[in-house]
């Protein structure tokens, strides 16, 4: 799977961005008062007040309730307004002004304005003109009218808010500070702006509320949307970010609920290490491959930060959450990712894993996928119940199973009560360890390996096993199995055998080849070539036990040789390097031997005929015979035996001799006949008791 680094820095910034507009109703250090000079004028809802009653050169006034202060308003000039002169104005405007409110507890919050009113009757305070509040790390908000409302605890900017820091700029329609909830309202849509620079790269945000609670640090968004200077997007219908309340303002956590999506763009910091990245369209200068981005989807999201505010884990929770890329998809109830310096080292899905690709599709109980430090993604690991399927017709299971993605590999293994397992079309393969290989298309198996050779009928196909009939499953094991789909090549090593009924081939190494039709034995080959038995043609849904290499049937052709080659297109079997062969009570040496296969009926595997040439060496321990030839023509099915010889010689139990140029012997051993040589003689020599 070829990803991107996910690093979450659309989440910190968001944290950071959109915190700063909190901090900025947050109580903060009162300013130092600036001094004015002039009339001052009039200001909003003076003139139902009455007239101007008092003058005042400066104005400092405090107001308590059960010895609490709850208000504190400065100016540098005041003029009173009341019903009429001499009377106490209930009025008050003045220029250059500065309000404190005062909570229940902790610190003020401390506005600043060109004009204010102060009304005795009601306790509230209007704000106008230029009204600012700055925070201790540099933030100025900027709004043309704010309201104090002693009674409700409440201070109200009613007009849009403009907040900048740095290059960031951020606006919302209105906001509320709840002095008795100490939590500030904002209203939507809440719009910032940035270069990115001082917002961990993001330059773009929106939600359509949010608040801010001081005391716990949380700032709650709804439908927030975010989107960083080069192109990473997140957005959730709720977005809960934890501040640090230390003084620092980084995020501690982001909690996203409700249709939490988002893009990690190959141009985003998330995705790259610095270097220039590829165009989607072609490789970069440098050569690299082209970088798509990466999506995910969900339900619910949970981002943990460190002590810098970089990301350090991110979940992902949905039914089920998804992480896509152009290559594949990653579904799972829940996905986790772990961050090394901020930046995705791995990723982990537990809950029932779903990945699905071009090449396939696997599910697991859980899984996990590592990340390079490009930010692709270099290998995947399955762990339970793992399930593979791949085009057009391969499946597999195993306990656990890795994904090698720089060499296309999959690699499946089993435990002591199930072993991997590997299914192509009829055939089927099972071992501890089980290889799948992509770009050469090969199957290796390692470990007690077993394998079911079917023919698959759709296909027209014939499995040249050798061992049997080629329309029936033929059963296989070795230490090592290796299908090779490409040359259409089946190889069993280490103890490998062939088995269908009772006959069998055993071996160091056996190749079956589709291409050519062919079966090739190598190294202590052995053959057991038993008559046919009447069964079925699916040769049942399992593989019957192997067969026991040291027991044969007594009616079957065992054949020994050092190398076999089988040939389907004729049925031989052609066996070199030293030929012992028995049958029975039979015994037979040659330097080669040859074994005709049947092709039809019931009898299609059984031996039509076994041929021994090179120095031939019988021996039948039934009858006490033994006899020798140049070259010996067995026909078990017909108990026939034909030796050629220069000349052919029988010899029995007591002793009796028969030669020449070719002996027939038949009904099962009881009779020799003899065929001279061309101008030549017979021999017989029968030895009587006194002899």
């Amino acid at each position: 799977m070829k990803g991107r680094r996910l690093e979450l820095a659309v989440l910190a910034a968001a944290a950071v961005f959109v915190g700063i507009l909190a901090v900025s109703f947050r109580p903060g250090r009162r300013p130092a008062a600036t001094a004015g000079k002039g009339r001052p004028a009039n200001a909003p809802g003076v003139d139902a007040a009455g007239e101007p009653t008092t003058l005042l050169d400066g104005f400092d006034f405090t107001e308590t309730v059960g010895g609490k202060p709850l208000l504190r308003i400065q100016a540098d000039r005041t003029i009173g307004y009341g019903p009429g002169a001499g009377l106490p104005p209930s009025l008050y405007s003045g220029e250059k002004v500065t309000l404190t409110a005062y909570p229940d507890d902790g610190e003020p919050v401390t506005v600043l304005s060109d004009r204010a009113t102060y009304d005795e009757r009601s306790r509230e305070s209007r704000l106008t003109g230029n009204v600012r509040w700055t925070d201790k790390d540099g933030g100025l908000a900027e709004t043309e009218e704010a309201l104090f409302h002693p009674a409700a605890r409440m201070l109200e900017a009613p007009k849009p808010v403009h907040f900048t820091q740095g290059s960031m700029d951020i606006t919302a329609p209105s906001a509320r500070y709840d002095l008795k909830e100490r939590v500030v309202h904002f209203a939507g849509p809440v719009q910032g702006t940035g270069s990115g620079e001082e917002s961990g790269g993001l330059s773009r945000l929106t939600a359509r509320s949010a608040l801010y609670r001081r005391d716990a640090g949380l700032l709650e968004l709804e439908d927030a949307d975010a989107t960083s200077k080069n192109g990473d997007r997140f957005a959730s219908d709720q977005l809960v970010i934890k501040l640090d309340t230390s003084g620092k303002h980084h995020p501690e956590w982001a909690k996203a609920t409700g249709n939490v999506r988002g893009i990690l763009s190959p141009e985003g910091a998330a995705a790259g290490t610095g270097s220039k990245p590829a165009s989607p369209k072609g490789p970069s200068p440098n050569g690299e491959r082209p970088r798509a981005e990466r999506q995910y989807e969900g339900q619910e999201s949970l981002v943990a930060f460190d002590a810098d505010g970089k990301a350090k884990s991110f979940t992902l929770r949905g039914a089920p959450a998804m992480m896509k890329e152009p290559e594949r998809r990653l579904t799972a109830p829940q996905i986790d990712l772990l961050f090394a310096d901020g930046k995705a080292s791995a990723a982990r899905a537990t809950g029932g894993v779903r990945i699905d690709s071009a090449d396939g599709r696997a599910e697991a109980d859980s899984g996990s996928l590592g990340f390079g430090k490009d930010g692709e993604t270099q290998n995947a690991a399955l762990d339970g119940n793992v399930r593979l399927e791949e085009p057009p017709d391969r499946r597999a299971q195993s306990v656990r199973a890795a994904q090698l993605d720089s060499r296309g590999i999959w690699v499946l293994t089993g435990d002591a009560g199930s072993a991997a397992k590997v299914e192509s079309g009829r055939s089927r393969i099972s071992a501890q360890r089980i290889e799948l290989e992509r770009p050469l298309k090969q199957v290796r198996a390692e470990g007690k390996a077993r394998a079911v050779f079917s023919p698959d009928p759709a296909r027209k196909e014939r499995t040249p096993t050798f061992v049997g009939d080629p329309e029936r499953p033929t059963y296989g094991q070795g230490e090592r199995i290796t299908l090779d789909d490409e040359r259409h090549l089946a190889t069993l090593s280490g103890g490998a055998s062939l088995w269908q009924d009772t006959s069998s081939l055993f071996a160091d190494d056996i190749t079956l080849s589709d291409a050519d039709k062919t079966v090739t034995a190598v190294e202590n080959v052995r053959a057991v070539l038993s008559p046919a038995k009447p069964t079925g043609k699916d040769g049942g849904a399992t593989a019957p036990s192997a067969p026991d290499k040291d027991k044969q049937d007594k009616a079957a052709s065992v054949i020994l040789a050092k190398k076999m080659v089988y040939r389907d297109s004729d049925r031989s079997a052609h066996f070199d390097g030293g030929v012992t062969m028995n049958r029975g009570g039979m015994h037979a040496t040659g330097g080669s031997s040859t074994a005709w296969l049947s092709k039809e009926g019931e009898q299609a595997h059984g031996v039509d005929s076994v041929e021994i040439t090179g120095n031939v060496q019988m021996q039948d321990r039934t009858l006490g015979r033994s006899a020798t030839a140049d070259k010996a023509l067995d026909y078990p099915k017909l108990g026939k035996t034909v030796l050629w010889g220069n000349p052919a010689r029988v010899v029995e139990a007591a002793g009796n001799q028969i030669a020449g140029a070719v002996l027939t012997i038949t009904d099962r051993g009881r009779s020799v006949e003899i065929t001279a040589p061309e101008g030549g003689k017979t021999e017989t020599i029968h030895r009587t008791d006194k002899d």
